[in-house]
């Protein structure tokens, strides 16, 4: 291979053979001496094995980093026998309300059983056709939708849930370590199975509804944005917060009951279906029918005022309990992590839901605009998130600092849950700095393949990967959009 060379007199390009490497010449140009340079030998490429035996070294040193990034265990967190009689009350309360649901069903069945046989004397002596119609047959009808309308949440499906991928053991073995050791430390059940989404924030919940409530089926859900955004050390606070909700087993199960027919409440009032849009339909046609049906869908917006009393009560009764478990669950945390990391992490944390909604926002319209997607969400999110001005965080924070806890909030204020930490004052039992995508094997790769699942359930499994660019590039096509 031939040197190339460029003197530095004439600017002139000329190449040399190899043999006078380390030597000096003439520009064949202008005469103008210049040195040959040796050239760099490349470093050969390491092996398949090699590589692989390099990430198995360095997961076993930061392995080993976790273990002993545990200085001692955390003290578990105590309820009050009143707060646990209170929360078998509102538990037992919360399942009353499904039963006084079933309790108008009936009373509407029996409000149109005694219309039908004792009413059809009265509607037949005005002998009236329009009597019999309207005054008879019309609540007949309406009466058939109503109870209809209100039997159909009991076999409802939920709402489509977005599919999850689900991490195995042998793919993430130190996010498994680390997670085991935290359940063991709050004293929770270790979870079945870890999934991963594109959400700054986690979660822990029981899987399945039976199978959760009586065997233990938790499933933690960890956003990937989340963890691109925070330390090993905040990291395993928020797992403590989640999984200390779960270590207590009899509040765990009570709790469960409570957020379920609350939400089964919330789906009851505000959910619609296929046979509420025909509803709709059928009122705006220009018959006699669409008077009936006028009628029944004033009737079924009557009950679903009545069940919005029913969620308001359950609310109200459910909410002050859930907000004590948040704090009991931020006390884990602090214990674990300590109260310096529990501040950094909670400011992290609006940051990063913040940034989310403009991220999905800017997604949504390069989609729009140019049919073009960020490959990676994560990378997007912290990108802008390292782009908010320093004084629109001062702001954000005095503003953090102002809020306070509404009577029918579930969550304590930011300011609130900060107040109560600093009361905690724990210095915490694990610290371990560095960022947690150390825990993953390979986190960009599987970044993006979150981000592909997720806009593939959005959009359509059929979308390409060609569409997906980078999210650097996307966040320079913001930039220079404001600056025109």
């Amino acid at each position: 291979m031939a040197i190339s060379l460029t003197c530095p007199t004439c600017n002139a390009a000329f190449r040399v053979k190899d043999e006078h490497a380390g030597r000096r010449g003439k520009c064949p140009h202008c005469q103008t001496t210049v040195d040959v340079p040796v050239p760099e030998t490349p470093a050969p490429k390491p092996s398949r094995a090699a590589r692989r035996d390099a990430v198995v070294a360095s997961q076993q040193l930061v392995m080993q980093e976790i273990l002993e990034a545990f200085d001692g265990e955390v003290a578990p967190v105590r309820t009050t026998p009143g707060y646990r009689v209170a929360l078998a009350f509102v538990a037992v309360a919360m399942l009353l309300l499904p039963a006084l649901y079933l309790a108008l069903i009936a009373a509407v069945g029996f409000a149109l059983f005694y219309h039908a046989t004792e009413n059809l004397t009265e509607v037949a002596r005005a002998r009236s056709v329009w009597a019999i119609v309207l005054a008879y047959c019309g609540p007949l009808i309406a009466g058939a939708v109503l109870p209809f309308f209100l039997v159909k949440p009991l076999f409802a499906r939920r709402s489509r849930r977005l599919r999850l991928r689900t991490l195995e053991f042998g793919e993430e073995p130190l996010l498994f370590a680390l997670v085991t050791r935290v359940a063991r430390a709050v004293g929770a059940p270790e979870p079945r199975r870890i999934e991963v989404d594109c959400q700054a924030n986690a979660s822990a919940a029981l899987g399945s509804a039976l199978g959760g409530f009586f065997g233990g089926d938790l499933v933690l859900t960890l956003g990937l944005p989340l963890v691109a955004g925070l330390s090993i050390q905040q990291l395993a606070g928020v797992l403590a917060h989640e999984l200390g909700h779960f270590s207590q087993g009899t509040a765990m199960r009570l709790t469960y009951i409570v957020r379920s027919v609350n939400a089964w409440l919330a789906r009851i009032v505000y959910e619609r279906d296929d046979w509420d849009e025909a509803l709709e339909r059928g009122c705006e046609q220009e018959n006699w029918l669409a008077l009936v049906l006028l009628f029944a869908k004033l009737c079924v917006w009557l009950t679903r005022c009545v069940l919005y009393l029913f969620l308001a009560l359950g609310h109200g009764m459910s909410c002050l309990l859930l907000r004590q478990m948040e704090y009991d669950a931020d006390r884990n945390e602090v214990r674990l992590a300590g109260v310096e990391a529990f501040e950094d992490t909670s400011r992290r944390l609006v940051l990063l839901s913040l940034v989310t909604d403009h991220a999905l926002a800017l997604a949504q319209a390069t989609w729009y605009r140019s049919g073009r997607l960020p490959e990676d969400l994560s990378d997007l999110i912290l990108g802008l998130a390292a782009r908010v001005p320093r004084a629109t965080l001062q702001k954000i924070e005095k503003a953090l600092k102002k809020t306070r806890t509404g009577l029918f909030d579930t969550h304590p204020s930011h300011a609130d849950r900060l107040a109560s930490a600093r009361r905690e004052n724990a210095p915490g039992v694990f610290h371990l700095d560095g960022p947690a995508t150390r825990l993953f094997k390979d986190f960009p790769k599987l970044s993006r393949a979150a981000s592909l699942d997720f806009y593939r359930q959005v959009i359509g499994r059929g979308l390409k990967r060609d569409v997906l660019v980078p999210a650097q590039a996307i966040l320079g096509e913001a930039e220079a959009g404001k600056g025109r």
